[in-house]
């Protein structure tokens, strides 16, 4: 997890909530209007069923920047910010995770001992090419699939992807199937957990150690770290069976069925602040939502995604979008109305937010003004004043709403 300061307002202009936090063009300021970006303590932010932990420690004074509570987090492995409350649950799994691997010994020589392996000579593509068998021995499931896996990755545009060479090695392979048994993501963003599952991993492919670690040390819901609640388990194991080059390769002609332009699709892939992760699950949800217009949108907007934090927004967004697809009304169309993109379903114009905390601010009215009204559903609350304002201009608040939509 890379630390990180609050965020650019301009990091949330491309897509829904984005859109949200750039006020409406001829919006009056005028002083007293609206609220101050309130603060909290722990007690009132944290998530209730956040599982306690010796190795993570929360700050006591939670502030709010852009919708989101921003967390000052104590870790054993240094001081982070965690913006937003799905996020830090992630995290807490995350931390959790770590915490075991770093019990799991015998990998402190994995890299020197690599090179006793079949691992030292496969050192360039000439090599894969010309003595496939010889170099990697019984590591990998067929010739066809090594050269599959080549070829993904040749041609792969995701910045996250592993070189040619280690897409097709058991260390690559090895990290994928550890973070499936533990239920985090093998493409964290978290480095001290990205440090550990190298190493575990890597040993465990060079035959240093035969690490057996499961999952039911984690508190919270199994997978909780790959996805908040919504991911399928379909996902979930192509995470594990897949390099990013080749979920790159099954993503692309998916987005161009749904009419997403060639030139977005590769913008989309190219963004580093989208993880391989990220970009399964987005692509999965909005197959999901079939025929539904517009869905070049989020899309581009997903596309433009300015940070770590805003990747994993747009991943959160689109499962939630999913969601309400398929428990509470169709999505039709992705539309642009007012100042951000939103939905059309069966029930009328649609705002869907992982959001934590709604108060009232330009930002806020930007979201809603000249869009006529509708519903705006958040995972968090808002406060009173937010919630008449947004009443008066015709939209209903519906807070709390991760149980309606089967997430936490």
């Amino acid at each position: 997890m890379r630390k990180v300061g609050p965020l650019p307002l301009r990091g949330f202009s491309a897509a829904a909530l984005a859109a949200s936090l750039i006020a409406a063009p001829g919006t009056v300021l005028q002083a007293g209007e609206y609220e101050p970006p309130p603060v909290f303590s722990a007690s009132q932010a944290v998530p209730p069923n956040l599982p306690r932990s010796p190795d993570y420690r929360i700050g006591d004074r939670v502030t709010v920047d852009n919708f989101q509570y921003v967390y000052k987090v104590d870790t054993k492995w240094g001081p982070f910010t965690i913006k937003g409350s799905d996020l830090l649950r992630v995290r807490a799994r995350e931390i959790a995770a770590t915490a075991k691997l770093e019990e799991v010994n015998g990998a402190e020589t994995a890299v020197e001992s690599a090179g006793k392996t079949a691992l030292r000579p496969l050192n360039t593509a000439k090599d894969l090419v010309t003595a496939p068998g010889k170099t990697l021995g019984d590591t990998f499931r067929g010739v066809g699939h090594i050269f599959g896996r080549a070829n993904a990755s040749m041609n792969a545009t995701d910045p996250h992807g592993d070189s040619m060479i280690a897409s097709v090695t058991g260390g690559a392979t090895a990290r994928r199937k550890l973070a499936f048994d533990l239920g985090v993501d093998p493409h964290t963003s978290f480095p001290p957990l990205g440090d550990e599952l190298k190493r575990v991993a890597t040993a465990s492919a060079v035959g240093e150690t035969s690490a057996n670690v499961g999952l039911s040390f984690v508190a919270g819901p199994a997978g909780f770290a790959i996805s908040a609640g919504g991911t399928s388990s379909q996902v979930r194991e192509a995470l594990r069976d897949k390099t990013p080059a080749e979920l790159e390769a099954d993503g692309r002609p998916i987005l161009a069925s749904m009419g997403v332009s060639a030139a977005t699709v590769d913008a989309f892939y190219a963004n580093p602040n989208l993880s391989p992760t990220d970009k399964a699950i987005i692509v999965e949800a909005l197959a999901s939502l079939h025929g539904a217009g517009g869905r070049e949108i989020f899309v581009a907007g997903a596309a433009r995604a300015q940070s770590i934090e805003m990747g994993f927004f747009y991943r959160r967004q689109a499962e939630l979008i999913a969601a309400f697809n398929r428990k509470v009304s169709p999505v039709r169309s992705f539309v642009r109305l007012g100042a951000a993109p939103m939905l059309e379903t069966g029930k009328g114009t649609v705002s869907v937010l992982p959001v934590d905390y709604l108060f009232w601010s330009p930002p806020l009215e930007g979201l809603v003004a000249g869009a006529g009204g509708g519903e705006i559903w958040i995972t968090g609350r808002a406060s009173e004043m937010a919630t008449a304002k947004l009443a008066s201009l015709g939209w209903k608040l519906v807070p709390k709403a991760g149980a309606q939509l089967g997430q936490p």
